[in-house]
């Protein structure tokens, strides 16, 4: 389809990587200047040029790694300095507390999705959300479970082996990026959830020349990662009709990976719903995240939209592509649908709506772009 081409999606992925960063300026700029508008276009235009000329930025060959080095420390000091000079406790964002409170009930030997936060929400996610962020709760700052994201992200670069060019202006890219310092700040978790994803389907097509490796391995990991999320179906089932359609992998392979993370992730709930079964009958994620974005029928019909996948991707990078596009479907119409009953004001400025939601696509979004980093260089 010629509205698909890959410089078309080049560009539909910048500039949505764009808007978002915008849309977090704007809305939280809004709150210390009257000239919230001209400060955020001013901001991302400048955002834009980097990109656009990027090919221009360098760094001598002998210094990258130094650099890169370099930048992990100075982030990791960053992050360090911000967590002590902003307790959780002032945050309007509860992530931090939804996790606490998981825990607590927990130890205290309470049914866990009884919880609620400082804010009165309920742990909306699934149990291996809770499982990755519990060494962070135990060392009581999940401000560092945060600051994983962007070494998850460096891992994935390195292991789908990208120079150091490309791995130097990234990483850069991502810390100055308004989204993710917003992330850091309110310790939240998006961004590292998400690009554990993106790095199981990485994975995954890297994979399939062992037969047993590609079935056991990726059946593990895909039941633990869909044990955070349920939007997280999303990428998968665009990846699998992919490969299926390329014949990298049969029905009945996909079967036995499907199974095996169907019993993985049954498994991660059982340490949580022992003793209390009837209580999961009650209230359990499945409840909490089906009507907390919006009504069942409408999340529904964005899976089967993803189902599109199998006519729309043709080269094994459109997986990123479409997984990031479907993954920033649901919160679109989740927008829509609350400004069309409360306004945009109320739905965007006042939070009707949650923004943070954009950041589960970005990953694929940039990962597609420095997937055609050589495509973009020469254009």
């Amino acid at each position: 389809m010629k509205i698909f081409s890959r410089n078309r999606k080049i560009n539909i992925s910048i500039f949505i990587f764009l808007f978002i960063n915008f849309a977090f300026l704007v809305k939280y700029l809004s709150r210390v200047t009257a000239y919230f508008l001209v400060v955020s276009f001013a901001l991302i235009t400048i955002f834009y040029f980097v990109l656009k000329f990027r090919n221009k930025i360098s760094v001598p060959k002998t210094s990258e790694k130094v650099i890169i080095y370099l930048v992990f420390f100075l982030f990791l000091v960053g992050s360090g300095f911000v967590f002590n000079k902003i307790p959780v406790e002032t945050l309007n964002v509860d992530r931090w507390s939804v996790i606490t409170s998981f825990w607590d009930n927990f130890f205290n030997d309470e049914y866990v999705y009884f919880a609620n936060s400082t804010m009165g929400n309920p742990p909306g996610p699934m149990p291996f959300y809770y499982i990755l962020a519990l060494p962070f709760y135990a060392i009581g700052e999940l401000g560092w479970y945060s600051v994983v994201g962007f070494f998850i992200f460096y891992f994935i670069l390195k292991f789908s082996e990208k120079s150091n060019q490309i791995l130097l202006f990234f990483l850069l890219l991502l810390l100055i990026s308004p989204f993710y310092l917003w992330e850091i700040v309110t310790r939240s978790n998006i961004f590292l959830n998400a690009s554990l994803v993106l790095f199981s389907l990485v994975l995954l097509l890297k994979t399939f020349q062992d037969e047993n490796k590609k079935i056991f391995l990726n059946g593990i990991l895909i039941g633990l990662l869909l044990s955070t999320r349920n939007v997280f179906v999303i990428p998968y089932i665009v990846t699998f009709l992919f490969v299926l359609k390329s014949k990298q992998i049969s029905f009945r392979e996909l079967l036995k990976i499907g199974v095996i993370s169907i019993i993985v992730f049954i498994a991660t709930f059982l340490p949580f719903v022992w003793n209390h079964f009837s209580d999961f009958f009650i209230m359990n994620p499945f409840i909490i995240q089906s009507g907390f974005l919006m009504p069942t029928e409408l999340s529904m019909i964005c899976v089967l939209i993803s189902l599109g996948a199998f006519w729309l991707c043709k080269k094994g990078n459109d997986i990123y592509f479409f997984s990031g596009v479907f993954l920033l479907l649901p919160i679109v119409i989740h927008f829509i649908y609350q400004i069309i009953i409360h306004g945009f004001h109320e739905t965007f400025f006042n939070s009707r709506a949650d923004i943070s939601y954009f950041i589960l696509c970005l990953p694929f979004f940039v990962y597609y772009i420095i997937e055609n980093e050589k495509v973009i260089l020469k254009s």
